[in-house]
């Protein structure tokens, strides 16, 4: 049984039980936005820890000893992680919800440069041999990506469309700075609208991360995207107590 088999057959499981609801669906999505929000900050080098971040979307509360950025990037990823959570019943995401969602999560950093707006100057993956668009290429760029979405929504695995969504954007690399986070941020989205879960890449595995992402392999990459999703379907399964035999 393969990675994509065995997410299959686990859901099953999960599946039995669902929908969540009420005070037990709040408990789940608390964990996922803490969690998710935590991941993608901490990849990018923000220090704030988890317990930190709980503190921030939960309380609203500075923690000392950290810059005034670090804490607008965790507060304005848990408002962009809300509004993508509230696309869930849909099935598709739009232009302009990437763009709201990119301005949602970074219009209050300090000097952040273009929220919720594509650049207009040519940027460099630092530590990559990428060449990315020119930015005058960007919306068109976008628009292809858009209909490769609408597209091609059911010709792959949940999880591998979610993946491949993920690394078109980053190659994209629309924004002037938030690109990564913006695309985590997409690919669990459509991990939700397809009745799966969100994904974290662990700071363990951030190396693995950037360099799968750098040899720019669609198998490669959908295949490390779905160990993350079995293993946050695995952790799931023991908080809720469920059993799983082959």
């Amino acid at each position: 049984m393969n990675e994509l088999e065995e997410i299959n057959e686990r859901m099953k499981i999960i599946n039995e039980i669902r929908p969540f609801e009420g005070i037990y669906l709040q408990q789940i999505n608390q964990f996922f936005k803490i969690e998710t929000t935590y991941s993608s900050n901490a990849i990018e080098g923000n220090t704030y820890t988890l317990e930190e971040t709980k503190a921030v979307l939960e309380d609203g509360i500075t923690v000392g000893g950290h810059p005034l950025r670090e804490f607008y990037e965790v507060e304005g990823h848990g408002k962009a992680y809300d509004y993508m959570f509230s696309l869930i019943k849909k099935r598709d995401i739009t232009e302009k919800d990437i763009l709201f969602c990119h301005n949602l999560f970074s219009r209050n950093i300090p000097n952040f440069i273009g929220p919720g707006e594509y650049r207009n100057i040519e940027v460099i993956i630092s530590g990559s041999s990428k060449i990315l668009p020119k930015a005058k290429d960007v919306p068109v760029k976008m628009g292809t990506y858009i209909e490769w979405l609408n597209t091609n929504r059911n010709t792959l695995h949940p999880v591998m469309f979610a993946a491949e969504a993920h690394r078109q954007l980053v190659n994209i690399h629309p924004f002037t700075d938030g690109n990564g986070r913006i695309s985590r941020l997409v690919t669990n989205t459509f991990l939700y609208q397809d009745k799966l879960f969100p994904v974290s890449i662990p700071i363990l595995r951030r190396a693995d991360y950037y360099n799968i992402l750098e040899r720019n392999n669609s198998t490669d990459f959908g295949n490390f995207i779905a160990g993350l999703e079995l293993q946050t379907i695995k952790d799931l399964m023991r908080f809720l107590h469920l059993e799983f035999g082959i």
